[in-house]
C-alpha cells in the first residue's frame, strides 16, 4: 500500500470516529463551524447542518455558505440565532 492510500485511510478513520465540533462567531456576522457533516437545509434565511452530535440550525438574513469542504463551513450574514438538536 502507498503512502498515498495509507493516508487517505487515516483521514477517512479519524473524520468518522470526531464527536466534537467547533463553532466560532464573529462581529454577528460570520460563523465557522469545523467538522460539518453534511448540510441538509440551505437558503438566505435558514442554514441546517448535520454536526457529529446531532444538528444546528442558523437563522438570519442574506445567509451565504463560503469555503464548503470535508473539514467545515463559514456562514456569512446578519445572524440572529443559532439552535441545537442532538438528534
Amino acid at each position: 500500500m502507498n503512502i498515498y492510500k495509507l493516508s487517505g485511510k487515516y483521514e477517512k478513520i479519524k473524520r468518522s470516529v470526531i464527536r466534537h465540533s467547533l463553532m466560532q462567531i464573529s462581529d454577528n456576522s460570520k460563523l465557522t463551524v469545523e467538522e460539518c457533516k453534511e448540510v441538509l437545509m440551505f437558503d438566505e434565511n435558514t442554514v441546517k447542518l448535520k454536526l457529529s452530535f446531532g444538528t444546528v440550525t442558523i437563522n438570519g438574513l442574506d445567509l451565504k455558505m463560503r469555503n464548503f469542504s470535508d473539514r467545515g463551513v463559514i456562514i456569512t450574514g446578519k445572524l440572529h440565532s443559532i439552535g441545537f438538536d442532538d438528534n
